[in-house]
């Protein structure tokens, strides 16, 4: 996504803000905010605090809300309103926060299996399997970083020469007592 943002000549250059949350870690008061049954006064959690900070921003910057965890049915469903057309979450409080098109919710997940088809008919999916990738596009990005462009065709050329025999030979002819990955 970087490499296509800068590549846009038509793209004004704003930068991106990620905030990652992982909504499995906190409660559900952690993380939409509750009220105090003793003072009835309202705490925002996490989320809540994350979005009224993102939305109400008029920054042209991209602002990513990057939801890194396991999806539970518990807090997924309540993330539907802000999903559909809409694009508004609303709080137990009442209140009701609009999300901006600047502002995207990324949900980075192991798998779906607990979601609901309403929420999974909501949410665009790229699904990237490590082994597909295997270890090349690490050392594709590491070597594209590189400002010498000799010591870049060098770098490859001996990744090339070394590092993938001895990763088959490894793999052919060696016995691990404990398992790596092909990472």
């Amino acid at each position: 996504l970087s490499n296509m943002w800068k590549a846009d000549a038509s793209n004004p250059k704003n930068g991106v803000k990620e905030y990652p949350i992982n909504p499995k870690a906190l409660s559900l008061g952690e993380l939409y905010g509750e009220f105090d049954l003793n003072t009835n006064e309202w705490t925002d959690g996490v989320l809540s605090a994350v979005m009224r900070k993102t939305c109400s921003e008029d920054t042209p910057d991209e602002k990513w809300i990057l939801f890194d965890g396991p999806v539970d049915t518990l807090w997924i469903e309540s993330m539907n309103s802000v999903m559909d057309d809409n694009k508004v979450l609303t709080l137990i409080n009442g209140e009701r926060i609009s999300m901006p098109q600047q502002v995207s919710l990324l949900f980075e997940v192991g798998d779906l299996s607990v979601a609901s088809p309403a929420t999974v008919s909501r949410c665009g999916m790229v699904y990237m399997d490590s082994r597909d990738l295997g270890w090349q596009p690490f050392v594709d990005s590491w070597l594209d970083k590189q400002k010498d462009p000799n010591t870049r065709s060098n770098l490859r050329r001996m990744f090339e020469k070394y590092v993938v025999p001895v990763l088959e030979f490894r793999k052919k002819m060696c016995q691990e007592i404990v398992p790596t990955s092909t990472l």
